[in-house]
């Protein structure tokens, strides 16, 4: 039987970065068994082009799940980091030569580092401890420099980056307080999303894990504005760190959410929030495995806690749910996954 060729096969796992349901690159030529295959035109442009257009699927009845963990860097923050550096740019914040410097639990930092790097420009990524080895081996294989500050919680390495920032030939997004995070989710996740839902469907709420609060605050004010007005936004947080309802700060497993204080960005925009989804870490923990063995999702756990969120939703009476599976797998594989580091 005549086997697809090489550029079929690379065709078919772009398509599926690109979220073309057929998993093909709709620009690629495709040719299968040819002994002289033409030349190949590759498309021109960079891996930035193929941030977004993840796929939206029904992953239960009644809950619908953005696969962002497809995105380029492996998370939904790629379309944040873009963002942010695309309007620092235009407004004459960031100059050739700069170094960008950001605090993040991991993803923005990754994402952020895969932009510099086709840019041109350094990058600073300021990590706590205590979270996956992953996370800093591919800010490092971006090109990033990364320097541990404090442990887990995020607040050190925030107020580190904010002084940085201050300094000449630096820049900080400053993520957590930037309001071009909450645009970039009401201009361009939220109206992809309303692009791919079936026009049958009405979303009634919205649960995400609050990392900075952007995606649940900016795709909240999408969907009310062009879908449903009183569409409800809830957020999702450990319930071993529940800071958004309780002032709670400690040590989780939701990696990615509950940096251990409120953003600026959620404390402004809070009055749009219906309320919180508390997850125990290893239920959150359990559900990220149930993905990969049984919908073939292989994310990490702040999709498995944002899913039991949408569960519960879906109890209390919302018909339909969206939420986010908003990292890769492969960023916690040694935790998680290998022999002998099974958490």
């Amino acid at each position: 039987m005549p086997q697809p060729s090489t550029v079929f096969r690379v065709g078919c796992r772009l398509g599926l970065l690109l979220g073309n349901p057929y998993g093909i690159l709709r620009s690629a030529p495709l040719w299968v068994d040819k002994k002289e295959a033409p030349m190949v035109h590759h498309p021109t442009g960079t891996i930035l082009d193929a941030i977004g257009q993840t796929p939206l699927l029904e992953i239960q009845p009644g809950i619908w799940a953005k696969c962002e963990f497809l995105n380029p860097s492996g998370s939904i923050k790629a379309r944040m980091a873009l963002y942010l550096i695309n309007r620092a740019e235009a407004e004459g914040l960031l100059r050739p030569g700069d170094t960008i410097v950001e605090a993040t639990s991991g993803n923005t930092g990754n994402a952020m580092a895969m932009v510099a790097a086709v840019k041109g420009y350094k990058m600073l990524v300021l990590l706590p401890e205590g979270f996956t080895q992953e996370r800093t081996t591919i800010s490092k294989a971006f090109g990033a420099e990364v320097r541990h500050v404090g442990h887990f919680q995020v607040n050190d390495a925030m107020a580190e980056a904010k002084r940085l920032g201050q300094q000449p030939g630096y820049y900080c997004p400053q993520q957590f307080d930037n309001d071009w995070n909450v645009e970039e989710n009401r201009t361009w996740l939220g109206p992809e999303i309303l692009k791919q839902l079936p026009a049958s469907v009405k979303l009634d709420a919205l649960c995400q894990g609050v990392g900075t609060g952007g995606t649940l605050i900016g795709v909240a004010q999408a969907l009310r504005a062009h879908h449903n007005h009183q569409l409800l936004a809830y957020a999702v947080e450990p319930t071993e760190s529940q800071t958004l309802a309780l002032g709670q700060v400690a040590d989780h497993q939701i990696e990615g959410i509950a940096d251990g204080f409120v953003p600026g960005l959620y404390a402004r925009y809070a009055h749009e929030v219906n309320g919180t989804v508390a997850i125990a870490s290893a239920e959150a923990v359990a559900a990220m495995r149930q993905l990969a063995t049984t919908h073939g999702l292989f994310v990490g756990p702040s999709s498995g806690a944002n899913l039991l969120a949408a569960q519960r939703l879906r109890r209390q009476g919302c018909a339909n749910v969206l939420t986010f599976l908003c990292d890769e797998g492969e960023k916690y594989i040694m935790k998680y996954h290998a022999p002998g580091h099974v958490v």
